[in-house]
Parts: structure tokens; C-alpha cells; sequence
């Protein structure tokens, strides 16, 4: 059965990497050849025929679910304009102190799931929105869209396997009106709601009310940023929410206390054995929990597995624990092939099969020397995972989740959950008291793990290179944890070893690599020669809090193994350009910050005027802008730079517009003469002027602008300009992150096309 899991798994995860929904005519070719094998030698190859057959199944049934999915997308008639939209709301709605973010169920004027967000106003309340109200909405949408670069989070990705129809906002107006409120009382996300509000006044009171809420509904909302950092950078984020880990115990700890109890009572042992009630009520528990954490994709992963389990005790059959791990596999991907997409997916199923394998180890050991081992072995052996996932891995994680897993197994969320009775039984004075001690069990526990993460060797940055690697980092790690009677722990070593065999590209000298990030409305520019590296502006902070200098640059910055930046430039003082800073700031080392706006930086800063040059590794830079005789102000003032190698140069120019431009074509016409030129404004038509494109004559200009942004940067004006003077044009709503790479010649690069996927938005 794990056999014939794998095979189906396969094909889903080989459709799941087609850069198109169609199928090719190679793709059809092999298609049709495996049916003719399989038809061919099912007598005498039955086995392999099989196997053939589930893959192509697995194949085709990703195929199928991804086009359902993609067809129920919202039609282009209804986007980028306001439009009454009437539908329900589902989900925990998740406020915060500007806006709030819910799903939404649309019925009228079509059907499909919608992740909105509805922001405050001055002097005007956010309404309270509650699971399953009927509401009118003056909607504004737009196509599921993503920022696409090395190191960042795969937000189109995301919202496909949560299958969103779009995204949008609520546009403020008194079309908005409840039609409907629910009025029933017996849905999942009520009853959740329901607990939410009840236990809010009590958890309100804690430090750590967010991630006790999260153990108990699985709402995460309400955790803190500081907290999700801490969790992050010690590998224990999977602690901190409703998991498979967590139904897994509790279900299990239900089971062994149930049987306990069951085999105190010889009349109800002889009429059912007390391993069989046992099940009953651990398969019970295990649907209660799954339920109350709204039966998510993880926590119904994690349920079919624990039903898998209690099953087939209760219905008495024996199977070898491989073949119940395959079922339960099994039935996971066809209930969701989805889920191939998901992090914890892998995750999950990986560590059940070393915990597996784990738990059939030393068993002539001591049961405090076994639980030491296995959590060991679990940290280290899902080291690769995370650090291919996430780009990064801490090294102390299994000192941390040594510590941590049985902090919260065995306290934290088993007082968690007492309290939640507590507070349901109306005895709120004693919900408060056990929800506290959960809540300094938590304090100490992050205390620790705050000492941990100020381990300076903690974080480990790896660049994501091709599947090889990954698959190299398992066997070594794999090998290395092998059975002592194998002797195979010796081969480990060499197998890691190859990882540092993969040729490293490194940048020559008097060449440099130029960056444009996708970071939407904003700009991110990185420049690296052999041994130093520039960032020109940060991109833009939101009010919710998101940042692209946390979101894109950091991630970005750590792919890439740069911890120190010899120069950061912020050329002006717009949000879009600097919003990202403090985040830069706060971590990583800074040899030099220039900029046009010092009083907006608060850290020592060099103002940036023409005339400033220094060399880089036979690469040299120039401001050309701002010149203080010309009493430039705003975006005129923008820092301008310029990188040239010799043969090959690059403009950056912030956001000057025509009063600067005129000023530089007339004043460094020679000097401003370059072959890539990073679009003034992001295309506005307050900026490329005829005369400036004339003096600069680029072969290149890069576009950083977002998708179906308000400002409709670029002008078609301008776009018209760049074509009547024939220069090629990329744009990172196009192109996602786009290097080109300047030595002996010019070499480009478009991340979004270099790593399509069928899911992928379209560039229009």
C-alpha cells in the first residue's frame, strides 16, 4: 500500500510542476506510452503495470482538481472596478486594529471564495462581522497576484491551494449592509466564533492569549509578530497552533486513559475489550479537536491519519504500520491533492515515518533515554526539510523543541483545553487561574528560547539550488541515523560532502549583478560585485504592518548567504522607497547609508550629492543627483546612481522627473550615457522624458511597479515612448525579480518565467 501512496503522490507532485495546465504533445506521447506497457505486460509485470497505472492516476487527478480550481476563478468583467457583490461570510474573520480580514462566499453576480480585507476609517467603527452573515458589499478586485523572487513566500501559490477565486477590499460606502444575520448555531465556525468570544474577556488578561487562542480554535490571528519571530528562529512554529502533532496526542492520550479506565471494570472488558473502547474515543477526540480548529487542511490531514489508526483496531485488523501509514497517505492525496503544495504536508508525513522508524530503535533502553533520542532524531532529520522550505534552519532546534514539545504537550495545551471546559461550565475564576499557569509556562518558555536564539551560529541561510541537493541533504541525514547493525553511518559523510562539491557562482571581477525585486508599487534594488553588495531603496510598510523589507529583501538577502551591506541608499523619502528600512536596519550590518532625506533615518547617514564616487572589485559608482546649486526638492531630489564596468553600465534613478532629468541631460549628458536604465518614477509620465531617453540611450530599462496598481504606473504614454525609441522593456509584475548579470556580456534573467507555474497569474 505505501508503495502504490508513493506512485500516486509522484504523478500529483510531477503535474503539480507543469509550467502549463495543458498537456503537451511530449507530455501526451509518454502518456500514451505508459498505457501501452501497462496494457501490454499487466500478466507478466503486474506489479510494476499497477504501480504505472496509480502514477498516471495521481497524474490526472491533480490535473483534473487544478482545473476545477482554476475555472471557478472570478471572470475579468468583475475586476479592478467597484461592484456589489452579495455572498456569505465564512471563516473566522480576523481583526485588527486597522482592518479585517475574512473570507467571503459570493452569490450574486457570480460564485467563488474571496479573501477580502476591510479597512478603517476616521471616526467610523469597523462593523462586527460574524460567521455566516449575509452581506451586500462594494467590492474591488483583483486576479490572486504574488510578489515572485528568490527566498519569498509563494503568495499565488498559497491562495491556490486555499483555492481563492481573488482578492480584494471593501470600498467604504453605505451600499455595505448586513442583509442577513445567522442564525444558526450549530456550524463549525460558529460554535468556533462562539468559543473565541467567550474566552476573549479571560485570554485578553495574557501575555500569550494569541497562541493559546491558536490552541484551542486554531486561530493564529492574534499572535504577535515578536512571538512568530521568536517561534520562527527556533523551529518551533508548529507548536504554536492546532497540529497534527497536537490531535496526534491528544487523541492518543485519550485512547491509553480510556483503556486505563475501560480495563478497571472486568463486566465492561468481557462485553468490549477495552483496546477497541479505547479507539472509539481516541477516534472521537481526534474529530472533536479537528472540528473545533475548523477542520483545516493540516488538522483534517492529521485526522485521517489518527482515523487510519483507530480503525483498524476497532475493526481488528493487524496491519503492519507501513502499510497503515501508506492508507492514510493515500487517502490524504485523493481527499486533497492540494496538499502537495503544503509545507506542513511534508513535513507531517515525513516525521510520522521517522518517528516510525524512530520508535522501533533502543527499545531495550530506558524510556527517558528513548524520548531524548527520538526528539534528537526528529529535529535533525527534518533539519534539510526546513532549511529547503524556508531558506533557512536553526541549529539549536533540537535543543528547542527538546524543551518545548513536552512543555506543550504535556502542559500547555492540556491546561488549555481544561481551562476552555472551565470557562464553558461558567466557572470563569478558575478558567482564569489554569489559562495563567499555561500562560507562565509560556513566559518561561520563550525566556529560553530567547536565550537560544541569540546564539550568533542559530541561523542557518541556504540557498534553494535544484532538488539534488535536497535529495542528497535527506540521504546523508537519512544515513546517518541508520541502524548501528548496517554500518552505513560511515557513508554519510561523503554524501553531505558533495553538497560543498556544487560549483558556488561567484562574480567576476569588474562585473556586477544588478537586481530589480519584484516589490510591487515600490522599488528594491541590489547590486553585487565579487565581494560587496549595494541596496538601493527598500520598497515600501504598510499600515497592517506588512513590510517588503521583511517580506521580499531580507529573504531575498539570506538566500543569497549576504548578512553584511556595504552601502544602503534610500533615495528619497517616499514610503515606497524607504517604508522597508527599519527592517533592513534591525538585521544586518550597514557599512554606509546614503541618502537625499536624513532626518527621515533614524541612524547615522552620509547625504548623498553629485560628485560622490568610489570603485568595487574593477566596478565603479557615482552619484550624479541631487546637485545643491539646483535646490532640488521631493522626488527631483532622489538619489541617482551609476555603475559602469567599463563596457557595461546601469542607471538607478529613484523618482526624478522632468525638472531632473533636463538637469542631467544637459549637465552629465556623457556620464548618464548607460545600457540599463531603471525606470524613472516606475513609468509615470511626470518622468522619461524624450530628451532624457536621447542622453541616456539605454538598451535596457526595468520597470519595478506593481500589478493593476492605483497609480496605472507605467503610462502607456511612456511605454509608447520606450517603444518609439526601440529599448527593450521588462517590468516586475511581468517578470517577477529580474537580474541581469554585466561582465563580459549582458545575461538576464525573469524569475516569474524561469519558474512558471501552470497556477501562476498571467502577465497581461
Amino acid at each position: 500500500m505505501l508503495i502504490y501512496a508513493l506512485n500516486f503522490g509522484f504523478g500529483i507532485l510531477l503535474f503539480s510542476l507543469k509550467n502549463t495546465l495543458q498537456i503537451t504533445v511530449f507530455e501526451w506521447m509518454v502518456i500514451f506510452g505508459i498505457i501501452l506497457a501497462i496494457l501490454t505486460g499487466f500478466r507478466r509485470y503486474k506489479t510494476l503495470s499497477l504501480n504505472l497505472g496509480i502514477f498516471l492516476l495521481g497524474f490526472a487527478w491533480m490535473g483534473i482538481i487544478s482545473t476545477q480550481v482554476l475555472n471557478t476563478q472570478v471572470d475579468k468583467k468583475y475586476l479592478n472596478k467597484p461592484i456589489l457583490v452579495t455572498g456569505e461570510i465564512i471563516g473566522l474573520p480576523e481583526k485588527s486594529k486597522h482592518n479585517i480580514k475574512f473570507l467571503f462566499k459570493s452569490k450574486s453576480p457570480f460564485s467563488g471564495q474571496l479573501k477580502l480585507s476591510w479597512y478603517s476609517r476616521k471616526k467610523v467603527l469597523l462593523p462586527d462581522l460574524q460567521v455566516g452573515d449575509t452581506w451586500q458589499l462594494l467590492l474591488k478586485m483583483k486576479h490572486n497576484n504574488g510578489y515572485q523572487n528568490l527566498g519569498g513566500f509563494d503568495y499565488e501559490k498559497w491562495l491556490f491551494y486555499k483555492q481563492i477565486d481573488a482578492t480584494g477590499y471593501v470600498k467604504n460606502s453605505s451600499f455595505n449592509q448586513l442583509i442577513a444575520p445567522n442564525k444558526t448555531i450549530y456550524s463549525i465556525d460558529k460554535i468556533r466564533q462562539n468559543i473565541r468570544q467567550t474566552l476573549s474577556p479571560i485570554l485578553i488578561k495574557q501575555e500569550f492569549s494569541g497562541v493559546l487562542n491558536a490552541l484551542i480554535i486554531g486561530d493564529r490571528s492574534l499572535i504577535t509578530d515578536k512571538q512568530w519571530a521568536l517561534f520562527k528562529a527556533t523551529n518551533t512554529t508548529h507548536l504554536s497552533v492546532i497540529s497534527g502533532l497536537h490531535i496526534g496526542l491528544i487523541s492518543g492520550f485519550i485512547f491509553l486513559l480510556v483503556q486505563f479506565f475501560w480495563r478497571r471494570s472486568m463486566f465492561l472488558s468481557l462485553r468490549i475489550p477495552a483496546q477497541i473502547m479505547g479507539a472509539y474515543f481516541g477516534l472521537l477526540s481526534a474529530f472533536l479537536y479537528a472540528l473545533i480548529a475548523g477542520f483545516s487542511i493540516p488538522t483534517g490531514r492529521a485526522f485521517i491519519m489518527a482515523s487510519v489508526v483507530f480503525l483498524s483496531i476497532i475493526l481488528k485488523r493487524h496491519h503492519n504500520v507501513w502499510q497503515l501509514y501508506g492508507v492514510a497517505l493515500l487517502l490524504v492525496l485523493i481527499d486533497n491533492p492540494m496538499s502537495i503544495f503544503s509545507v506542513g504536508f511534508w513535513l507531517s508525513f515525513y516525521v510520522v515515518a521517522v518517528i516510525i522508524y524512530g520508535a522501533r530503535q533502543h527499545q531495550e533502553r530506558s524510556w527517558a533515554y528513548r524520548l531524548v533520542y527520538m526528539q534528537l532524531l526528529i529535529s535533525l532529520s527534518t533539519l534539510p526539510l526546513t532549511i529547503w522550505f524556508f531558506s533557512t534552519g536553526s541549529i539549536v532546534s533540537p535543543i528547542a523543541n527538546l524543551i518545548a514539545i513536552p512543555v506543550f504537550s504535556f502542559a500547555i495545551i492540556p491546561l488549555s483545553l481544561i481551562a476552555t471546559l472551565l470557562a464553558f461550565s461558567g466557572l470563569e475564576y478558575l478558567a482564569t487561574l489554569v489559562f495563567s499557569i499555561a500562560n507562565q509556562a509560556l513566559i518561561y518558555l520563550a525566556s529560553l528560547l530567547e536565550q537560544l536564539q541569540k546564539f550568533e551560529f542559530n541561523q542557518w541561510h541556504y540557498t534553494q539550488t535544484s532538488m539534488l541537493d535536497l535529495a542528497l541533504f535527506i540521504a546523508g541525514s537519512l544515513i546517518a541515523i541508520s541502524p548501528k547493525g548496517l554500518r552505513l553511518r560511515a557513508l554519510s559523510l561523503p554524501i553531505l560532502g558533495l553538497l560543498f562539491l556544487t560549483p558556488i557562482q561567484r562574480i567576476e571581477t569588474n562585473a556586477f549583478l544588478l537586481t530589480t525585486l519584484d516589490v510591487g508599487q515600490g522599488l528594491a534594488n541590489v547590486v553585487q560585485t565579487r565581494n560587496h553588495v549595494l541596496l538601493f531603496d527598500t520598497g515600501a510598510k504598510y499600515r497592517s504592518g506588512f513590510n517588503l523589507g521583511n517580506s521580499v529583501i531580507t529573504p531575498y538577502l539570506h538566500a543569497k548567504h549576504i548578512q553584511r551591506l556595504d552601502k544602503v541608499i534610500i533615495s528619497h523619502g517616499d514610503n515606497d522607497h524607504i517604508g522597508g528600512f527599519d527592517n533592513i536596519y534591525k538585521n544586518f550590518e550597514i557599512g554606509e547609508i546614503l541618502t537625499s532625506v536624513p532626518k527621515k533615518i533614524k541612524a547615522k547617514v552620509t547625504v548623498c550629492q553629485t560628485g560622490q564616487k568610489w570603485e568595487w572589485d574593477g566596478v565603479s559608482f557615482e552619484i550624479l543627483n541631487p546637485d545643491k546649486k539646483m535646490g532640488f526638492k521631493n522626488n527631483n531630489a532622489s538619489c541617482v546612481l551609476k555603475i559602469s564596468n567599463g563596457r557595461y553600465s546601469a542607471l538607478l534613478t529613484g523618482d526624478i522627473e522632468k525638472k531632473a532629468e533636463y538637469y542631467l541631460a544637459h549637465s552629465h549628458k556623457e556620464k548618464i550615457k548607460s545600457t540599463i536604465l531603471i525606470s524613472p518614477h516606475h513609468g509615470s509620465q511626470s518622468s522619461s522624458t524624450q530628451v532624457f531617453l536621447e542622453a541616456v540611450s539605454p538598451e535596457l530599462i526595468t520597470i519595478s511597479s506593481g500589478f493593476q496598481n492605483r497609480f496605472r504606473h507605467p503610462s502607456k504614454k511612456v511605454m509608447n515612448r520606450y517603444q518609439y525609441n526601440n529599448i527593450k522593456v521588462l517590468q516586475t509584475n511581468c517578470s517577477g525579480q529580474i537580474d541581469v548579470l554585466l561582465g563580459d556580456k549582458m545575461r538576464i534573467s525573469e524569475y516569474r518565467k524561469n519558474f512558471m507555474r501552470y497556477y501562476f497569474r498571467q502577465c497581461e
